[in-house]
């Protein structure tokens, strides 16, 4: 068979040549077996863009499943509405409640434009859209799994309201997955405490530099494309502990070298293209400048003087701080302060000021439909950076941008 890079390389889809397993790691077994544990819900948790999506529908496999995205969920009625409109259900619960509708299944493995997997008989059956009792009672009664992507998203408000509602079903039996980033991992407990008990926590665990290097050892083969074992270590270094960038690194590349699929004779890459470019560039397409603007203001921004002679008002100094740890994937405040005070030469920013700064770049993380790219933890004092896209961009935009104009090579 000769595969194409595009089925090969798959960033932000479901990759089968591709797929790594970690089979070391028992993730599919340990996913599998809670999935198949009666009125239990399954949290499974991980960082955006490790994989949680592609584990999730390898392991639920041939099921039946509803997949809904609780970031475009604002109320438990909303959610509820969302699960009918996949099961082709009508409602008309503010005009006609309680109206029967005849619904004709005759569809057989519908794969819906929202993601949800459904098989359907040839029958036609008299079904009522009434409310949120309809949609738990038609997933008991086809054995209809349901996936709340991006749960954490969900206003608490919905979140309690979903729970409350959805206990009462999962100890009839109704199967519940729920993805979330690490850290919001037991908020369906928060929002309805009695599931304690009911709740099954799956933790993605973290993506090494071997696990990333195994994508591109599979990719490389099926396309019978050599490539210096140097160039390949960089790219696992630099994916942030995200196959999704791993995927996308692998891709890029084969297309600057001209590589559309496997031939019958071996093609190389060669040992002097320069990843740096790449990671520069896809940086710069990253879609993320939007945090260095900061919120709308109506008054311009104080400038504060930075170290090497430049200026930067609060939220280009969080940033630049923020990158200049790493970035890492959590920086206590501390070490917030101290990179800032490193930065600045006068005017470091008072507590309320960088708190202030934090949440408003938090809440331009909601709105930019980033999954929780950063989230600021009052609580524990810590700045989350879950996305690896965002520490990305951070690392080769934001810092090696400094750095190259600073005379310094990115490091």
């Amino acid at each position: 068979m000769s595969y194409h890079r595009d089925e090969v390389f798959v960033a932000g889809g479901q990759p089968s040549v591709t797929y790594v397993e970690r089979e070391q790691l028992h993730i599919e077994r340990n996913l599998a077996r809670a999935i198949a544990t009666s009125n239990q819900i399954v949290s499974l948790a991980g960082p955006t863009k490790t994989g949680k999506t592609v584990l999730c529908r390898k392991v639920l496999g041939e099921r039946d499943y509803i997949w809904t995205d609780g970031g475009q969920v604002g109320t438990a009625d909303e959610l509820w509405r969302s699960i009918f409109s996949e099961l082709k259900i009508p409602n008309e619960t503010s005009t006609s409640a309680g109206t029967d509708t005849s619904v004709s299944l005759g569809l057989n493995k519908i794969v819906t434009a929202a993601g949800s997997r459904l098989r359907k008989t040839t029958t036609t059956e008299v079904r009522r859209a009434e409310s949120m009792a309809d949609a738990i009672k038609y997933l008991l009664e086809d054995r209809i799994v349901l996936v709340i992507d991006d749960f954490h998203y969900m206003p608490p408000s919905a979140r309690t309201a979903a729970m409350r509602n959805i206990k009462g079903a999962v100890y009839n039996g109704l199967k519940v997955i729920l993805l979330s980033a690490t850290h919001r991992a037991f908020d369906a407990i928060t929002a309805e405490p009695e599931l304690t008990g009911r709740f099954n926590a799956i933790t993605m665990p973290n993506w090494s530099r071997d696990d990333l290097l195994k994508i591109a050892e599979l990719g490389f083969s099926a396309l019978r494309v050599d490539c210096d074992q140097a160039i390949v270590g960089s790219l696992a270094t630099e994916a942030q502990e995200s196959p999704f960038l791993m995927q996308q690194f692998c891709w890029e590349m084969c297309y600057d070298c001209n590589i559309e699929r496997a031939g019958f004779l071996r093609q190389r890459i060669s040992a002097d293209y320069d990843p740096e470019a790449m990671f520069v560039r896809l940086a710069e397409n990253a879609g993320l400048p939007v945090y260095q603007s900061g919120p709308q203001s109506r008054r311009a921004r104080v400038k504060r003087p930075l170290s090497d002679g430049k200026e930067a008002d609060i939220y280009e100094a969080t940033l630049l701080a923020l990158s200049e740890t790493g970035p890492k994937s959590s920086v206590s405040y501390e070490e917030l302060r101290s990179s800032l005070t490193k930065l600045l030469t006068d005017m470091v920013p008072q507590k309320h000021e960088i708190t202030s700064a934090l949440k408003h770049l938090a809440s331009i993380s909601v709105k930019s439909g980033s999954e929780g790219a950063i989230d600021w933890d009052e609580d524990k004092r810590e700045i989350n950076l879950s996305d690896p896209y965002l520490r990305f961009y951070l690392r080769w935009q934001v810092r090696s941008r400094r750095q190259r104009e600073l005379g310094q090579t990115p490091a």
